[in-house]
């Protein structure tokens, strides 16, 4: 069994078959793993389903009274997350078939093979939970919006500074945003791809899933930021090392780069960098930088240049792309608030606006140098920590 079903609290597995001896043997198999209920009917079944809310139903499809079908239909009209893997008989193909248009999960013929079976149950215990995950998150989120709605209406007499941070924010928010949207379209391709079968691919997989639950919580950060304005201590410093906050930046926008065929590369490494900073404002700071990289060069040509190294008491960290480039006249105006090259693509003109506040804040400095047609090169400047300079 994986190490993520283990390291969890016991899966639960409710079997749902007239016939002992494949209910038997399926208990027998799963015991030393999961939780197993029996049920020899579909209302029984369902009785235990309300009752100890299984991660994965295993139910034939063939049975007296209620058939699987008919099972599947309630299960699903009570139960839309649960997965549901049916169990059909040799010449039940067609209704195999009908029960995947149904809802269900997947199936299996019977006589079984344990290793498949096995296998099949795990694989659907993960779905399961990803998709209970996914909807406590939409939960968590609503009930953030409507907290964040209370506490805006409290706050009429900073209305003005709220309404600017606000701005910058929820243009921020649309970088993490836009990496779950990413990685849930590879997420979903790799599920498409590998219906049956996910093997090699599941670590990917994981990894997918994993990029999407930090960029929500990085939303979630977002939120309590907004919630929090005015608070002198809403954005303490830590102490973070900076080149995994950057491969961190640089993963979350892999999906959208690999989209219009452009890429990110490291250029050779410094020494670990260790800074003070606030991990949230830093990230947002960079991954603004590296979206406008992205957004400057046009498909399938360009490909963006990260770097930073150690120079005395500060680290300089620069990225380079050869994308279009900027006039001398629209260069001086970049961290102008709301001053913005790229109208016809919905730009707010806040991104540099909010980097620049973030460094300043840092007591560092950051520089464009661009010409038209021959890309952009930023470069930023941070205090080292004194311990690690």
């Amino acid at each position: 069994m994986s190490e993520t079903v283990a390291s969890e609290v016991p899966a639960k597995v409710l079997v749902i078959d007239d016939d002992l001896g494949p209910r038997e043997s399926l208990r027998i198999l799963l015991k030393n793993h999961y939780q197993v209920f029996s049920a020899e009917s579909v209302d029984q079944g369902l009785e235990l389903l309300h009752k100890h809310q299984p991660d994965v139903v295993v139910m034939d499809i063939r049975m007296p009274g209620k058939s699987g079908i008919t099972g599947l239909r309630e299960i699903r009209a009570v139960n839309t997350t649960i997965s549901v893997v049916m169990l059909t008989g040799y010449g039940a193909l067609d209704t195999a078939q009908e029960a995947i248009r149904l809802g269900a999960s997947d199936y299996l013929k019977k006589p079984f093979d344990t290793t498949e079976m096995s296998r099949v149950i795990e694989r659907n215990i993960q779905r399961t939970r990803m998709e209970r995950r996914r909807i406590l998150a939409e939960k968590e989120l609503r009930e953030i919006n409507a907290r964040l709605v209370n506490e805006l209406a409290k706050k009429d007499r900073l209305a003005i500074s709220v309404g600017q941070r606000s701005a910058e924010i929820a243009h921020d928010l649309r970088n993490p945003l836009t990496t779950v949207i990413g990685y849930v379209q590879l997420l979903c391709a790799s599920l498409q791809k590998s219906r049956n079968e996910l093997g090699d691919q599941w670590e990917t997989t994981i990894e997918s899933i994993k990029m999407i639950e930090s960029s929500v919580w990085q939303c979630k950060e977002l939120t309590d930021l907004l919630m929090n304005l005015g608070n002198s201590n809403s954005s303490p410093l830590q102490v973070v090392q900076l080149g995994e906050l950057i491969k961190t930046v640089v993963k979350s926008l892999e999906p959208r780069a690999t989209e219009r065929g452009l890429k990110f590369s490291m250029a050779a490494e410094g020494p670990e960098t260790i800074i003070m900073a606030n991990r949230l404002q830093l990230s947002r700071a960079f991954s603004n930088v590296l979206v406008n990289a992205l957004e400057s060069m046009p498909e399938n040509t360009g490909s963006v240049v990260i770097g930073y190294q150690r120079e005395g008491k500060v680290v300089e960290i620069t990225v380079q792309d050869n994308g279009c480039g900027i006039t001398a006249e629209k260069l001086a105006r970049v961290f102008d608030p709301y001053f913005t090259t790229k109208q016809d693509t919905g730009g707010t003109g806040l991104g540099l606006f909010v980097t620049k506040t973030v460094i300043d804040d840092l007591r560092g400095s950051i520089d464009i140098q661009s010409s038209p047609g021959k890309g952009t090169l930023v470069i930023i400047r941070l205090p080292l920590l004194e311990s690690a300079s």
